[in-house]
């Protein structure tokens, strides 16, 4: 095939294809060009002006477009899209993403290392490439909660060893990491050991401890809040991953005046499929980006070349000789939305309209009836306390999660609330005008946490899911118990899944049959199914800007500050669990 290429460059043979009159964006040099491109195989062999020598069998004339390389998410979650891989990659594809990273951390939640090779091998055959990582830290703070799979040293070898695997997944438990604990670092060491990427978590750490984790060999990062973190990662060798959520004028202020740029990305992390399907992939992020104020080409970098440099490709990212013949066609640099899609030479896309098949993998019969949860009573979601046996009426001073309707980050407050006796010895918190959640464990323990959250509205209703960020517990939220216990069993009976419901009535259930996470809904029908539960959420008087990175993201043990388990109310950054109620007060 090497020879073939040069023949074709020397105009002995024709190319393959070729791509005409194209403006070639250069990420190597920063320069455009109106040139053409000649592909041979699945690879790119000549780009320039095609002389008289030159012939291509099929030829595909460009009309001055911007020609781009395929942009390469360095860090993403598949599950997130809540659908198997052909689905996702169909509509990823048509946002220009030709290459993801996936850590595959939220499958092997529930299944364990079944579930990672049976996510890698729905990706086989698909006209995108995933670069599968091994999960390294499920669950994602050891002790603090429970999943269906833990991950330790040897595990994590064994991960590792399976074929095809491309890295060591985020580690997420970072305070653990820069206090040397034994455990997480066996982890670590596992991947040191067989040389691969190490991918990491570090959105705390600053400093003596940012320094700790790095000097582990983990070289990455894409929780980094600020510019000024930006500055001290980049500075001590991380390669910065950044996600649109992160991004600002500061931030983006803060790439531009970068001395280098090349150890910067930016990435998806999690995409829920209502913002795939409105506002697109890591296209999405590169124009949010180029809005606040980053230099086009620098975007442009940041989401290939960059990207193909930290996961080791040396034969994507770029459109030159050599380089794998992914490429995507725009009109806009500032708005890049393909209007064709190149993936090794095949013309996959054009104007909306796939021009191949996208082979579905039946999935496992493992991967169904996973909940392992009895029906659940209104008394499972009330807060109840201890107070003697002769106390009347009076107050209780408890924890709360408080939340701004805005980001994924919360923060504890106290609050004064009424008690109402139960019997000798019992009371229970009213909770009204708050949000009740619980964390009810699915696999087959007898175990939930409670937490009371303000600041998301007063919502009238509940919600139920197994669908989560790095946890897949049964997680519910309610303004009452009544409602919560519908909820709960109604995804407990569907095998997994999200619904909201209304009066002790279900309005939406969308079933997730594939371990509570994925169902083979076709995109379009799944977002319309997805786009009714948000608007009954909202509806019902839940007020949050990503609703479902609200319910995904409040029972992740590694979010700051305060959030909720299946062991219970976690105060995050010290490591400790909380107690709802801290205090009574009879009164007098």
């Amino acid at each position: 095939m090497i020879k073939k290429r040069i023949q074709a460059i020397l105009g002995k043979i024709p190319f393959d294809a070729a791509i005409r009159n194209v403006q070639v964006v250069n990420v190597f040099n920063n320069e455009i060009k109106l040139q053409d491109i000649g592909i041979v195989g699945d690879t790119i062999a000549y780009v320039g002006q095609m002389g008289e020598h030159h012939s291509a069998e099929h030829v595909f004339d460009g009309n001055g477009m911007y020609a781009l390389p395929g942009f390469i998410d360095a860090h993403m979650h598949l599950e997130s899209s809540m659908m198997i891989p052909a689905n996702f990659a169909k509509a990823v594809v048509a946002c220009g993403t030709t290459t993801v990273a996936a850590d595959p951390h939220e499958i092997a939640n529930v299944m364990g290392h079944e579930g990672v090779e049976a996510l890698m091998e729905a990706t086989h055959g698909l006209p995108f490439r995933a670069l599968v990582f091994a999960p390294s830290t499920i669950p994602s703070l050891p002790g603090y909660e429970d999943s269906n799979y833990e991950v330790d040293g040897e595990e994590m070898g064994r991960l590792l060893d399976i074929p095809g695997i491309h890295g060591l997944g985020e580690v997420m438990d970072f305070n653990g990491v820069a206090a040397a604990e034994p455990e997480i670092l066996k982890v670590i060491e596992a991947g040191a050991k067989r040389g691969v990427i190490l991918d990491g978590h570090a959105s705390l750490l600053t400093g003596d401890r940012l320094q700790a984790f790095r000097a582990t060999g983990i070289d990455s990062d894409h929780t980094t809040p600020t510019a000024e973190k930006l500055k001290e990662e980049l500075a001590l060798g991380f390669n910065v991953q950044i996600q649109e959520i992160m991004l600002s004028e500061a931030m983006v202020q803060a790439i531009n005046e970068a001395p280098l740029q090349n150890r910067i990305c930016l990435v998806t992390d999690d995409v829920p499929l209502p913002r795939l399907m409105r506002d697109g992939h890591l296209n999405h992020v590169v124009e949010k980006a180029i809005e606040l104020g980053l230099d086009p080409l620098t975007a442009i970098r940041c989401a290939t070349i960059n990207a193909a440099d930290r996961l080791r490709l040396n034969d994507v990212g770029a459109i030159c000789p050599g380089r794998k013949a992914d490429i995507q066609l725009i009109h806009d640099l500032e708005h890049p939305q393909p209007d064709c899609v190149f993936f090794g030479g095949v013309h996959v896309f054009e104007k909306g309209a796939f021009l191949v098949d996208f082979h579905e993998v039946e999935m496992p019969e493992a991967m169904h009836n996973t909940m392992d949860r009895k029906p659940m009573k209104e008394d499972d979601f009330r807060i109840v306390c201890d107070v003697p046996e002769t106390f009347k009426e009076g107050t209780a001073r408890v924890n709360i999660i408080y939340q701004d309707g805005i980001g994924v980050r919360t923060k504890r407050k106290e609050a004064i609330l009424p008690l109402k006796v139960l019997n000798k010895g019992k009371a229970e918190v009213i909770t009204e005008g708050y949000l009740t959640m619980a964390v009810c464990n699915r696999y087959g323990k007898d175990q939930m946490g409670l937490g009371l959250v303000e600041g998301v509205g007063n919502f009238r209703g509940a919600v139920a899911l197994t669908y989560g960020h790095d946890c897949h517990n049964l997680t519910v939220y309610g303004s009452d118990p009544k409602n919560m216990a519908v909820a709960a069993n109604a995804i407990i009976e569907a095998g997994g899944g999200i619904c909201v419901v209304e009066d002790g009535m279900v309005l939406n259930l969308i079933p997730l049959p594939l371990a509570g996470l994925l169902c083979e809904t076709p995109a379009e029908l799944l977002l319309e199914r997805l786009e009714m539960f948000l608007h009954n959420c909202e509806r019902l008087g839940f007020r949050h800007s990503r609703p479902l990175s609200f319910f995904t993201t409040m029972p992740l043990a590694v979010s700051p500050e305060i959030k909720c388990t299946d062991k219970g109310l976690l105060d995050v950054a010290n490591k400790k669990f909380l107690s709802v109620v801290e205090e009574i007060q009879e009164a007098n």
